[in-house]
């Protein structure tokens, strides 16, 4: 399987998790209900859930063994360190054919406020920080897959887009209010596309991918900081390189 269906697959999934979730997530400070939706779950849980949905909509597409999510590292100094997913799609039988970590970068978090870690979440060149460009030389290292890949999912805010979660939304306003103040300050439109522009090309400067990054659309309406969803990876190269990405 090449890695534009797969996104085109999380896409998909995304969208029929956030329509299909029943999973309650709580702000851990205060214990308020944030309304359910693929956006507030974590990366792990959005994980399980897409290859739940995945397995069951196109059986056809995997051959043994199953997928699997959470699969061991071993690499030093991260004791406990896993791979997001793990799966196969043809016949050769071995290692499985795409081992991929999957990032959540946030503009906005589950209370509509910004969220200020989300180009560390990107483009951090420090290990400890545990970004995508981490999992990029971790996945080179560590060799679980034939085939590798980075793969994340984002959502893009501007005055349309809040003004249909308005319109969907009425009970959360005063979220979509935190929404539309962050906007606001970045001259109206809040999108993840000047971070995928800056990956792209560290990463391919580097050498550390092949091939161009993959991309799709979806839509996640069900809460108020969600919508305009956006899926793309990249595949990671084989060839060798420093265990550092800089």
């Amino acid at each position: 399987m090449e890695l534009q269906t797969i996104v085109d697959r999380y896409a998909e999934g995304l969208a029929a998790v956030d329509a299909s979730t029943a999973v309650q997530k709580f702000n851990q400070r205060t214990g308020a209900a944030y309304p359910v939706s693929v956006k507030s779950l974590g990366e792990r849980e959005a994980v399980a859930a897409v290859d739940d949905w995945w397995a069951l909509t196109y059986p056809q597409e995997f051959t043994p063994p199953p997928n699997m999510h959470a699969v061991p590292y071993a690499y030093p100094g991260l004791q406990g360190a896993e791979c997001d997913h793990a799966f196969t799609t043809d016949s050769l039988g071995g290692a499985p054919e795409w081992a991929i970590e999957v990032k959540k970068p946030e503009l906005i978090g589950n209370n509509g406020k910004r969220n200020d870690y989300v180009v560390a979440k990107m483009l951090s060149p420090y290990l400890k920080d545990r970004g995508l460009l981490h999992d990029v030389v971790r996945l080179r290292d560590q060799g679980l897959g034939r085939r590798r890949a980075v793969l994340g999912y984002s959502f893009n805010y501007d005055a349309a887009s809040c003004a249909v979660a308005r319109r969907l939304h009425p009970a959360d306003v005063a979220t979509i209010r935190e929404i539309e103040k962050v906007v606001a300050l970045n001259d109206g439109s809040l999108t993840i596309e000047p971070l995928l522009a800056f990956c792209n090309g560290i990463l391919h400067t580097r050498n550390l991918v092949v091939g161009g990054m993959a991309r799709a659309n979806f839509q996640a309406w069900r809460g108020p900081y969600a919508g305009e969803g956006i899926v793309f990876a990249w595949e990671i190269s084989d060839a060798p390189g420093p265990r550092h990405p800089w």
